[in-house]
């Protein structure tokens, strides 16, 4: 019992001693102003589009309305998707400040106005195309990588020793079952440019693709010019090309299709590329290609034209159409691997 009062004794002169010289701050609402944001805490603007600030009161029982000295941190920038931040902050007379936040998704948009803009840009058909550098360094490309970078376009990841594999389809007769099964059994990712016809009939190789961690970009539901679209008259058809894909990819997969493109035939004009872009997708090219379209292409050619277009960061463009593209993929694979490349998605490339 004694035991039992010394330690009730010693609790209460800790307690004391607590109270007697240390003074907490108080925090009340009496000495803290206050923010209440107008409008929704988490808004939602299109690719490309105006975020509109809602505005905010500030009030504090002392200094009264305090909106004037709210701060506003960080810019919304609608170019860049997924969710961003607005830090509103505000401080008063006695030196107390608070903050609060709205956050702002910037989504992808399907659909855009046709603008009087476009009009003024140059919708030339051009042919992508590199010079194909076969001593291992980078080549050189149509368009300046810093230029095509505007539009948020990539011919080439950066200067590291990563490999980009894609393949376009655009046929219905390919061996892209047949080259899935190669990259998995060797654990690489790739990408897949596709057309509508060829999901439809696909639909279980498509939700396999993407359980395995391939990425599926849009190549247009049918492996049309853009460029011969990209006007105020067909603007509808345009869109149509991109959302035919994206409304079938989701009704297979449950998901999103990734937001990258390439144009069929590598055919594009300045215009395109400003369109696509503000529809919030992202363009990729090559910087690796040779014949591999041939049905009478060798394993062993398509093998040595792999490893003479080898440099970092490359792209390369591959056609699942060929029997020898196929064939050569996983010896390919395992001879990078061996020279210490690894494989990655055009998405990441930044």
């Amino acid at each position: 019992m004694k035991k039992m009062y010394l330690i009730v004794f010693v609790l209460g002169l800790c307690l004391l001693y607590f109270v007697c010289f240390f003074d907490p701050p108080t925090y009340t609402s009496d000495n803290y102003p206050t923010i209440r944001l107008k409008g929704k805490i988490n808004v939602f603007v299109p690719y490309g589009g105006k975020y509109k600030e809602k505005g905010y009161f500030a009030y504090d029982k002392e200094d009264g309305n305090i909106r004037k000295k709210v701060k506003v941190k960080n810019n919304i920038d609608t170019k860049k998707l997924g969710r961003q931040q607005i830090i509103y902050e505000v401080t008063n007379s006695k030196g107390n400040m608070v903050k609060t936040s709205r956050f702002v998704t910037i989504e992808k948009s399907n659909t855009i106005p046709y603008s009087i803009y476009y009009d003024k840009i140059d919708n030339e058909i051009l042919y992508w195309g590199t010079n194909n550098k076969k001593d291992g360094k980078r080549p050189l490309v149509n368009i300046d990588p810093v230029e095509l970078k505007k539009y948020n376009a990539y011919a080439m990841g950066r200067d590291e020793k990563v490999l980009y594999l894609t393949f376009d389809e655009g046929s219905l007769e390919n061996y892209l079952p047949q080259i899935v099964d190669v990259l998995n059994k060797n654990d690489v990712k790739a990408t897949f440019f596709l057309c509508y016809t060829f999901m439809k009939k696909n639909k279980k190789l498509i939700k396999e693709m993407v359980e395995k961690g391939h990425s599926i970009g849009n190549h247009t539901a049918h492996h049309v010019s853009m460029s011969t679209l990209a006007s105020s008259t067909t603007f509808s058809t345009f869109l149509d090309e991109l959302i035919l894909n994206e409304k079938l990819f989701e009704k297979i997969t449950g998901k999103k299709m990734d937001s990258i493109y390439r144009e069929p035939k590598g055919e594009f004009s300045m215009r395109t590329l400003n369109i696509i872009s503000d529809l919030g997708y992202r363009s990729y090219f090559w910087s690796a290609a040779y014949k591999d379209w041939d049905d009478k292409l060798t394993k062993e050619e398509a093998y040595q034209s792999l490893i003479e277009r080898v440099h970092n960061g490359a792209i390369y463009l591959l056609h699942p159409t060929s029997k020898g593209n196929y064939l050569a993929l996983a010896d390919f694979i395992k001879e990078m691997k061996k020279e210490g490349y690894t494989f990655d998605l055009v998405k990441n490339i930044s």
